[in-house]
């Protein structure tokens, strides 16, 4: 098991490190998107047990802001009216930093500030506690799949759109949380469906709605013995 793997390595098994407690196959499945997106940019070898580990010191982040800055950069010389975009990635990066470093927290607020001038909104903007202290980690993978769609627009490859189901259950998770996922629902498609309705009515025909008239009748006929009615 993990458990046992980390100790064996020294280590202790954080399951805040990984998604083992996130039980939504849909979004485990943006993950997956995630990791293969940020994986091929960077060379690395992402999955769902190591991105949060890999990403937590926020140098891998400002990596990946430098990479998104060479198409953005493009994108700014060949379009007319790119709008205001970021004219730099994040400087003086600490790469090798420990996650519990102030370098670290430098690294994540640079890449976020980074992320906010890529025009990512603020309501899918994690806070860097989300990542530091491993507060809200799907806060952080909403993070950078808004990052992903903005690269997207910019003319960057990123294979991480979703059907609506997926769009479905980061509205509900808006619901829940508040505006932090909806620039994410939104951008994976389309407006939320509505919960299908179950109708509760019975059928005119059917056994039940006949118990339930009779039942009626006896509300309504007080005086007249139950089992004449249900003999009528």
């Amino acid at each position: 098991t993990r458990e046992r793997r980390a100790r064996k390595e020294g280590g202790k098994y954080d399951r805040r490190m990984s998604f083992d407690d996130v039980k939504d196959e849909r979004m485990l499945m943006m993950v997956d998107k995630l990791c293969i997106w940020m994986g091929g940019i960077l060379g690395e070898t992402l999955n769902r047990e190591n991105l949060i580990t890999s990403i937590r010191n926020g140098g891998l982040m400002c990596r990946l802001a430098a990479d998104v800055q060479y198409c953005v950069d493009e994108f700014k010389a060949n379009d007319e009216d790119p709008g205001s975009l970021p004219k730099k990635a994040p400087q003086n990066v600490s790469l090798d930093c420990s996650a519990r470093s102030m370098e670290a927290r430098e690294n994540v607020m640079k890449f976020l500030t980074w992320a906010r001038e890529l025009r990512v909104p603020e309501s899918s903007i994690f806070s860097p506690d989300d990542l530091l202290k491993l507060k809200g980690k799907m806060n952080v993978v909403n993070t950078l799949l808004a990052v992903a769609r903005r690269a997207k627009d910019c003319g960057m490859a990123a294979d991480i759109d979703a059907p609506p189901k997926i769009a479905n259950a980061f509205k509900g998770l808006e619901e829940k949380f508040g505006k932090k996922f909806d620039h994410t629902a939104a951008a994976f498609g389309g407006e939320k469906k509505e919960i299908k309705k179950v109708d509760n009515k019975l059928a005119s025909g059917s056994a039940w709605k006949i118990v339930q008239q009779k039942f009626d009748q006896i509300l309504q006929l007080p005086g007249k013995p139950a089992y004449e009615i249900f003999r009528a």
